[in-house]
């Protein structure tokens, strides 16, 4: 989390009030000998209590004016500790965190139930567990969501996932439309979700949308630190992928961080050695190390730009020769007429010839007007140049499916379900390790050099040791009946 900043004033009480159910672990009760096992995990319990009741305190001391009832929160007080866009979610974890309790005065909360409840969270391990309650907490406790919930769903994670990343939050006339998009891609014509729906789209199309979210709540209850405490700082390289003029916004890399799969947004790391295993013996640590997955969202800075059409040219052959000779997988978007925005992942290089190509981490989505993931699989592209017997240009659909897209051998149209489209902009972004680029750059010089060996040559075949009784192109012209005899050009 970075630097933790203390407010002046805040107290940390040696011994911390018992909070019931304390030391109610599991199986306790009787005279037996604890396990080193059960013991991590009541010291682990302690650790969090300290740490709510530590946050409760600091909570406290925003107050405005005296506190009229000392060891309870008000419900402003609480909301008020979440600033800017994170607002509506103080809002609503307050109403989540009261409605696991039995009182009937919903305008304050008290010690006991902020620490019972903020320790029922702490306990969530398992996925299912998660999403329901993240599901419940944005649907405001109904048993369906709607489509504003759903939008204040997509924005509040989106300013969550920036804030553990430590991202300024600016605000970028574009992300409203992939919010829309992605409302319109879960509800369809429906006016409500429920649960197995919401999760059935999250299977399918956000897999990770609750990670970076329950990742910052669990940061806030045992990091003591408020909300408004979270550091901040510009990403650079983040800031150079969502120019104006780049197909990418800050919530468009955001939504492709929570899809894609980590071949993506993740470089290769050292190979553990052989027998290497986790330090960690709490299963209870252990769960929640495989659920707080860090932030993929800075990641994706060491995507590198290949190819844009506007800066490179809009043809195949510029295409061509910003691309190819990339072995490393790429992330390429397509606007075309319509308003329509598609993202293609292939977790490899782009291959030119008649066969398809890609594995089973290919990824077709349409990013707007609607969201929806289109199609996974392998042998999802083909890319023809030379083939006579296959029409020129990029074709899009994994074998055996449909053709989504196809871009025509001149790139002036883009086929969209077979219906020709006005092709605005294309873009390639690498997103291999930095040695993927540098052998590009390599092959491009060595095909430079060749090509310039083989121009001197043909002009100056003396100078390789040539003469032009054995040139080839002699060869050729005498089949097609011209008479060069032997006539020397160095005279």
């Amino acid at each position: 989390m970075g630097n933790q900043i203390t407010l002046k004033g805040s107290v940390h009480r040696k011994n911390a009030p018992q909070i019931p159910g304390e030391d109610q672990a599991d199986g306790e009760g009787g005279e037996y000998e604890p396990s080193q096992a059960h013991i991590s995990r009541k010291k682990s319990r302690q650790n969090q209590t300290v740490a709510l009741i530590k946050l409760f305190e600091k909570l406290e001391l925003t107050a405005d004016g005296d506190n009229a009832h000392p060891g309870e929160l008000t419900k402003a007080t609480f909301e008020n500790a979440f600033q800017g866009p994170l607002h509506r979610f103080g809002k609503l974890m307050y109403l989540q965190m009261m409605s696991s309790g039995t009182t009937t005065n919903r305008e304050r909360i008290t010690r006991e139930q902020f620490v019972k409840a903020g320790r029922e969270i702490l306990k969530m391990f398992d996925e299912k567990t998660v999403v329901k309650y993240y599901f419940y907490l944005f649907a405001s406790s109904k048993e369906f969501m709607t489509k504003e919930d759903a939008k204040n769903m997509f924005e509040i994670s989106f300013a969550l996932t920036l804030s553990l990343s430590k991202i300024l939050y600016q605000e970028d006339e574009r992300d409203p439309r992939v919010f829309s998009a992605m409302v319109t891609g879960l509800f369809g014509i429906n006016t409500e979700v429920g649960l197995d729906e919401f999760n059935k789209w999250l299977n399918e199309s956000c897999p990770h949308l609750f990670h970076c979210v329950h990742n910052w709540v669990c940061q806030i209850l045992t990091g003591s630190s408020l909300p408004v405490e979270m550091e901040m700082a510009r990403v650079p390289h983040l800031e150079g992928h969502t120019a104006e003029n780049n197909c990418t916004s800050m919530a468009i890399l955001w939504l492709l961080s929570l899809t894609l799969p980590p071949i993506y947004t993740k470089q290769p790391g050292p190979v553990k050695p052989e027998g290497a295993c986790n330090v960690t013996k709490d299963p209870m640590v252990t769960s929640m190390l495989l659920l707080r997955k860090i932030a993929r969202l800075p990641e994706v800075q060491s995507w590198k730009l290949l190819y844009n059409s506007d800066n490179h040219g809009m043809s195949i052959n510029r295409f061509n020769n910003h691309v190819s000779a990339y072995h490393a997988p790429t992330v390429s978007f397509f606007a075309f007429e319509g308003r329509n925005l598609y993202c293609l992942a292939i977790d490899r290089g782009w291959v030119e010839g008649p066969n398809r190509f890609g594995g089973a981490d290919c990824r077709l989505i349409q990013l707007l007007p609607v969201y929806r993931v289109n199609q996974v699989g392998e042998k999802m592209v083909r890319w023809t140049e030379f083939s006579r017997e296959i029409p020129k240009g990029i074709t899009i659909g994994c074998e055996g499916k449909t053709q989504v897209l196809r871009l025509a051998e001149d790139f002036d149209k883009i086929f969209h379900y077979d219906v020709p489209c006005e092709l605005h902009k294309i873009e390639v972004w690498g997103c291999g390790a930095e040695t993927a680029l540098k052998a590009q750059e390599s092959q491009r010089k060595w095909e430079a050099s060749a090509v310039r060996k083989e121009q001197s040559r043909k002009l100056r075949p003396e100078a390789y040791g040539e003469s032009w009784n054995d040139n080839p192109d002699k060869q050729i012209l005498q089949w097609g009946g011209v008479d060069v005899g032997n006539h020397s050009y160095n005279r």
